[in-house]
């Protein structure tokens, strides 16, 4: 029956064109053992938690505009992004940008859950990540790698529209947020990435592609800045990035646009 039932269903979406990915995840999951029982989940979990580091707290700082005038090469770039991932606080899951110094638009984010995200059961299974990790978004300086209008997430199978990838190695992005948790911005709710809304996340897409190519500071994720051989601040329109799998090299252009992540109550 429960097969007849699922075909049926599937053949009027199939002609309806109106078949939703959340949909078709639900109709994958009825066909795989993606369940886990009770004792599989606590037991998996317990696991799977303690064998899964968190990820590092690179800033413990917090921005102020003053650091436009302490610090003279953070006025090299053009745009400069501040997302405060705190719980709690006047700021707490707000984004500010400023170009060249100067605020020019505050609105509220979604950062990490900062919990523990269990995987998948299977591999086929849909609405849980590939693999467990912890939902944090990681407090650091950042730089934009690539953009991706169109981005769909492999982990959560789900879409990351107008997406600015600053952190390769944990898959980490500012992007649209899904329609279903505009309500959710201005808390933790996210599964690393930061939130934002439909208008922001596609202006500010379209004013960090503007930059691309820039000569911009080269900045240590701690927010030092990278010094040449004669202690000067370094400048360059390319950044590497080193697959931590294969030892591949990877170069991207730069953007000119800092993004900060804090954590400041």
């Amino acid at each position: 029956m429960n097969l007849i039932k699922y075909g049926t269903v599937a053949t009027v979406m199939i002609l309806s064109q109106n078949a939703s990915a959340s949909f078709w995840g639900k109709v994958k999951n009825a066909f795989n053992d993606c369940k886990y029982s009770e004792q599989e989940y606590q037991e998996t979990l317990q696991f799977e938690s303690l064998m899964t580091p968190k990820l590092p707290e690179h800033f413990s700082g917090r921005f102020s505009e003053r650091d436009f005038l302490s610090k003279s090469w953070m006025r090299d770039f053009r745009y400069v992004i501040v997302i405060n991932k705190s719980e709690y606080g006047s700021l707490a899951q707000t984004m500010r940008v400023y170009d060249n110094g100067y605020l020019i638009h505050q609105t509220k984010v979604s950062t990490g859950r900062e919990g523990f995200e269990l995987r998948r059961k299977n591999k086929e299974c849909t609405g849980a990540p590939a693999k467990s990790y912890w939902s944090q978004t990681p407090t650091g300086f950042y730089t934009p790698k690539y953009l991706s209008k169109d981005h769909t997430s492999s982990s959560w199978d789900s879409d990351m529209p107008f997406a600015i990838f600053f952190d390769i190695d944990n898959g980490l992005a500012l992007h649209q947020v899904h329609s279903k948790y505009k309500e959710h911005l201005g808390s933790r709710a996210s599964g690393g990435c930061i939130r934002q809304d439909k208008e922001t996340a596609e202006n500010l897409f379209n004013l960090v592609k503007e930059t691309e190519g820039a000569v911009v500071p080269e900045v240590n994720i701690d927010g030092t800045p990278v010094l040449d051989g004669q202690g000067n601040v370094k400048y360059s329109n390319q950044q590497f990035w080193t697959n931590s799998r294969t030892g591949e090299v990877v170069k991207f252009n730069t953007f000119s646009t800092l993004i900060i992540v804090e954590n400041a109550p």
